[in-house]
């Protein structure tokens, strides 16, 4: 009778999805629309697109439910500039049940969009 391999299956990544992708024309503090779920995967990769006029602060969130409601920073703000591109990997120690991302918008962008999407390999 054949044996069972010990050899692990190959990480697989998924395909991206978005978690925030609108317009902004204000001011103010904006939730990713949902947290990811980090329960079962092993790294996440966060790309955020920018095509706004003025720069932006990214900061992601960890929670132990799949709220917003007491969730807590991990690491510190990341700066993104008017129209770039930056991608965020967690470190294995920064693991968290639940992924979000907040960004701060000091000055009202007049232009662009901002993309936010994950892909996760477990």
């Amino acid at each position: 009778m054949p044996q069972a391999s010990t050899v692990p299956p190959p990480w697989r990544a998924t395909s991206p999805a978005s978690i925030f992708s609108r317009q902004i024309r204000a001011a103010d503090t904006y939730n990713s629309t949902s947290l990811i779920d980090f329960r079962y995967v092993r790294r996440i990769n966060l790309r955020v697109v920018s095509t706004l006029d003025e720069p932006i602060v990214i900061q992601t969130v960890g929670n132990y439910t799949p709220s917003f409601d007491g969730a807590t920073n991990i690491n510190g703000p990341l700066s993104c500039l008017a129209d770039s591109v930056i991608t965020i990997g967690l470190a294995w120690d920064d693991w968290h049940p639940y992924i979000g991302v907040v960004t701060t918008v000091a000055v009202a962008p007049t232009t662009g969009t901002l993309v936010i999407s994950y892909t996760l390999q477990g």
